[in-house]
């Protein structure tokens, strides 16, 4: 009878850990984003952008480029610094027949990019 309730017991465990381990496999899924990186626990690397590693994989965080217009103060500036610090800036194309959309130009700063009267507005790093 002893016999029995111990292979009873030792039965019932057993059953317990294949249901555990069918319910941690469905926990576990591929990651394949940088958000799904971070909601799965894994270690975000304080760098920009941020990264985050699972698996072997790292997730690099996608950045919205924020856009920048020329202030009048950047537009009458009288002479820029050679400092490269690259731009893509959204210059407005003079044609003959509209409509023509403007062309995105790298400019080695910002200043350069505000100086030139056509440029509309500019982001952060070159043009892709």
């Amino acid at each position: 009878m002893k016999l029995f309730f111990f292979m009873l017991i030792i039965f019932a465990i057993f059953l317990l850990g294949c249901l555990r381990q069918v319910e941690f496999s469905e926990e576990i899924k591929e990651i394949t984003s940088f958000e799904e990186c971070i909601k799965a626990g894994n270690p975000v690397m304080e760098s920009y952008p941020r990264q985050c590693i699972a698996g072997g994989k790292t997730f690099v965080e996608v950045i919205e480029k924020e856009i920048f217009f020329c202030s009048p103060e950047q537009r009458n500036a009288e002479a820029c610094i050679a400092l490269y610090n690259p731009v893509c800036a959204k210059v407005n194309v003079q044609c003959i027949r509209a409509p023509c959309p403007p062309i995105n130009e790298t400019f080695s700063n910002s200043c350069h990019a505000c100086a030139n009267p056509l440029v509309e507005s500019y982001v952060l790093g070159e043009c892709e």
